[in-house]
């Protein structure tokens, strides 16, 4: 689904606390594996770095060349919001024409389409990956874990992360017991996920 452009930049909009860097960090440690892309880097950005501020996570995969640029990306091929309430119309006119758009929420592509003003030929993968946490007990102090469920959807958008390298990269990085319900619940994200 994205353009066969050399290099993917996505940015994760959420909240401190959220996982955002977990999922960039995972996004780029698969796309490596699938070994489609040459180079790939994943870094933070903070602003007031306490659980619950508004935060940014990176990933940049790079096809053919070595990335040397590790600025803020400022304008995204993809968009992933793991919180509803940072989202802006200045965060949505950052997405690339063409661009995607991936949000965990209860609401459908049309509320997003008449609130915010988008770029042309913008495709928009949602589901309510919070309430799919909750309802499996993925929280924490009952608060929803979304960052690798939400990467279901974001499979919808680069095939090619697989939903193997996916699996290896979770059970790597936080072992077999919590990697197996993030893992369900991303296969449950990808099957959610409504694209328009």
């Amino acid at each position: 689904m994205v353009n066969e452009s050399d290099v993917i930049n996505i940015v994760i909009h959420g909240r401190g606390g959220q996982g955002a860097v977990t999922a960039s960090q995972i996004i780029v440690e698969s796309a490596f594996l699938s070994g489609n892309f040459v180079d790939v880097h994943a870094y933070p950005s903070f602003g007031a770095e306490r659980r619950g501020a508004p935060i940014q996570a990176y990933a940049k995969l790079s096809r053919n060349e070595k990335i040397w640029d590790r600025s803020e990306i400022e304008q995204p091929d993809i968009l992933i919001v793991l919180d509803e309430s940072v989202l802006t119309q200045i965060i949505i006119s950052s997405l690339k024409k063409g661009g995607i758009f991936i949000i965990n929420s209860v609401n459908n592509a049309d509320y997003f389409l008449d609130k915010y003003l988008f770029n042309e030929n913008i495709k928009i993968i949602i589901a309510d990956i919070s309430k799919l946490a909750i309802d499996n007990d993925l929280t924490i102090e009952g608060a929803p874990i979304v960052n690798i469920p939400i990467l279901g959807l974001l499979l919808k958008g680069i095939p090619e992360l697989s939903l193997e390298n996916l699996k290896k990269i979770i059970y790597k990085r936080i072992g077999s017991q919590k990697g197996k319900l993030n893992f369900e619940l991303l296969e449950k994200g990808f099957k959610l996920a409504k694209l328009q």
